[in-house]
């Protein structure tokens, strides 16, 4: 099974992706680095069942071959990043969010969306890993 997962290189899509790549799965993730980071993928890059392709879910995706789900991550996920890029974060959420579904219509795939918010994506439900400490000021 492929899956592409948007907001790839994010907290919680480079969590997502370890997990689908430990069950088996073909990953495709997309992210355009606005905060996410190289760093959270670099541990997978001799993965032969992990890809990236860097892309900005705001711009129609185009992803080759077949897809069995989208499994929509992107968005900058803290108060000092909705603060930092707020058009960046809206359209994530609104025209990232209807093309990452037309990218499932076209691919016949099922389609998955995170929703956005602070509880969604707190570290007292993920926990946290040494690679990935951040910090938060709220």
């Amino acid at each position: 099974m492929r899956a592409v997962v948007t907001g790839g290189a994010g907290f919680l899509g480079s969590h997502l992706s370890d997990k689908l790549l430990a069950e088996g799965w073909d990953v495709l993730a997309l992210d355009n680095f606005i905060t996410g980071a190289k760093g959270n993928l670099s541990h997978l890059a001799k993965n032969k069942k992990f890809k990236f392709q860097k892309a900005d879910v705001s711009k129609p995706l185009k992803v080759a071959g077949k897809v069995g789900y989208v499994l929509h991550f992107a968005s900058p996920a803290s108060p000092p990043d909705y603060l930092k890029h707020p058009i960046a974060t809206m359209k994530v959420g609104s025209v990232g969010t209807q093309n990452a579904l037309e990218l499932a219509l076209a691919k016949k795939a099922k389609f998955f969306l995170r929703r956005s918010g602070s509880f969604s994506a707190t570290r007292r439900i993920l926990g946290t890993r040494q690679s990935h400490r951040a910090t938060r000021r709220l």
